[in-house]
């Protein structure tokens, strides 16, 4: 799970897991999430959406089976950067073919 900073990524991340995002401090580097649905496991990786942490997003790729792209659509300020940050993660080689959810 990516996107920029205070974009909700962990308040989204809370919500998946049935919990109720109160109080939702910054994502220092990541945080690791697991979750069952149905006979899945389900890892989820909340990645830091800050502009000196973004370059470590590539290193989850290869091992990743999709990725959830956070946009906060409120935050029309932020939306290029968003676009750039989101075109990055596309670009990527290590994307293609995976299924996004934006």
């Amino acid at each position: 799970m990516v996107g920029l900073d205070n974009a909700g990524k962990t308040a989204t991340a809370k919500g998946i897991q049935g919990e109720y995002p109160e109080d939702v401090a910054p994502t220092v580097g990541f945080s690791k999430i697991d979750l069952r649905q149905g006979k899945f496991e389900i890892t989820i990786f909340d990645l830091g959406g800050g502009k000196r942490i973004r370059g470590i997003w590539k290193n989850y790729y290869a091992e990743s089976y999709g990725v959830i792209f956070v946009v906060d659509s409120s935050d029309e300020e932020r939306m290029e950067e968003t676009r750039e940050a989101m075109s990055e993660v596309l670009r990527h080689p290590r994307i293609a073919g995976k299924p996004i959810l934006v």
